[in-house]
């Protein structure tokens, strides 16, 4: 059986052209009422990416390693839309190219086993400050921190930061309240694998 994914290049030469057509096709499209946040998340880094591809250029390592992450950070978030366009869509191929995204067909029984993350480290820091940490795992492209400040539930709008590391420590949380924290893994091929739900009370 197939199935229509919504799909992206990932060559750097092409990120850039993706994202801006992924963003003036979905701002205010009819055909993706709630687009995840995602959306608003690519459209604010998009210009930080931008400007770290021009410093890179000179071949200065801290340059490359900024541009390197602020490209993974992208491409998590790509990721994240596509999937959502993918669901949305449902197999109709028209809607999916409607996104900006290409559409590919995929043949259901995937190769590559589905990310898994078993245990989930939650540290406290600094007031205000927490540290999700999973360990490394092979095939994983992608991690998107996330965190919530409701109990979880099937509608929890979850807020995330993407990520090519493993670990990442959150700012500016407030101090004395419950937060809940999981990271989802991004495999090779998209497909996704969540961790554990760990909660915390912040210094």
């Amino acid at each position: 059986m197939k199935k229509v994914n919504a799909k992206y290049k990932k060559r750097q030469s092409d990120i850039v052209t993706i994202c801006q057509r992924v963003i003036e096709n979905m701002e205010n499209n009819p055909a993706f009422p709630n687009p995840p946040a995602a959306l608003a998340e690519l459209k604010k880094v998009l210009p930080e990416f931008q400007n770290a591809l021009v410093k890179a250029e000179g071949r200065d390592k801290q340059m490359v390693s900024i541009k390197n992450d602020k490209k993974a950070i992208v491409l998590a978030y790509l990721q994240e839309l596509s999937d959502y366009v993918t669901v949305t869509c449902n197999n109709d191929r028209t809607l999916i190219l409607g996104s900006g995204f290409d559409a590919t067909n995929e043949i259901i029984g995937s190769s590559y086993p589905t990310p898994s993350i078993e245990i989930l480290e939650v540290e406290l820091g600094a007031p205000g400050e927490v540290t999700t940490r999973a360990k490394k795992v092979s095939g994983i492209v992608a991690y998107v921190h996330q965190y919530t400040k409701e109990l979880p539930s099937i509608n929890t709008e979850w807020i995330g930061i993407g990520s090519n590391q493993n670990s990442h420590t959150f700012e500016g949380l407030i101090s004395d309240k419950r937060y809940w924290f999981r990271i989802v893994a991004i495999g090779t091929d998209g497909r996704r694998g969540y961790s554990p739900v760990v909660s915390k009370v912040i210094q």
